[in-house]
């Protein structure tokens, strides 16, 4: 893998833009459970969700290299992803608390976002606090909650989804392959990558519906 294409591949697949892919993923392969929403609903759950998500923690990572609170984007230096850890984790879990259904529905409303979003809060937490101690590749979470993400959805949606999971397999090691041919990580920080962000799904969609219903 060239070096020009492991660079396209890291800002296609940029860990701020999983939940975005992930929104659009749940509402494509869940037609029948948001039939009662118009399509123009659906649209602007995306569109909130990137808002919120990716376009503001953009945003307040570029006011922070402006003010050089961080000496470049791809912050290569641990203590340097503390802020922009903290400050990604309180939107994405705003973002949940927006979409989480209450008693007084809206048109924001939808337990599947809200769980996703809760997910990657929880795998962003654990990769902050990774990040005290050593370096963690952001890229991975990202792909190992989408990983997850998958095997959740394939089980409550009516399309079968094993050549997506597949897909979604190899595109993490694509992505993986993209950040070590960059030198940006270890091997070792690629993998915990994964597992932190697969558990990250796994507590959302598994632990917190158990704990609440029993």
């Amino acid at each position: 893998m060239s070096q020009r294409f492991a660079t396209i591949i890291s800002y296609l697949f940029h860990p701020l833009l999983f939940a975005t892919y992930g929104a659009a993923f749940i509402v494509a392969v869940n037609p029948h459970l948001f039939a009662e929403y118009h399509l123009k609903a659906q649209i602007l759950w995306i569109i909130i969700t990137f808002i919120f998500t990716f376009m503001t923690p953009v945003i307040l990572i570029g006011m922070m290299k402006r003010l050089e609170l961080i000496t470049d984007y791809q912050m290569t230096n641990p203590q340097e992803r503390i802020i922009p850890y903290i400050l990604t984790a309180t939107l994405y879990l705003w973002t949940y608390r927006l979409f989480r259904p209450t008693t007084q529905a809206t048109a924001f409303t939808n337990q599947l976002i809200s769980l996703m979003m809760l997910g990657a809060s929880v795998a962003i937490f654990i990769g902050f606090f990774i990040n005290i101690f050593r370096k963690i590749s952001i890229h991975a979470i990202g792909m190992g909650c989408m990983l997850g993400l998958v095997l959740v959805m394939m089980q409550v949606s009516d399309y079968d989804l094993k050549l997506v999971f597949v897909g979604v397999i190899i595109l993490g090691g694509v992505v993986g392959t993209a950040r070590l041919v960059l030198d940006a990580h270890q091997q070792a920080e690629v993998y915990a990558g994964y597992l932190v962000g697969f558990i990250g799904m796994f507590f959302s969609f598994t632990l917190i519906p158990m704990l609440f219903t029993s």
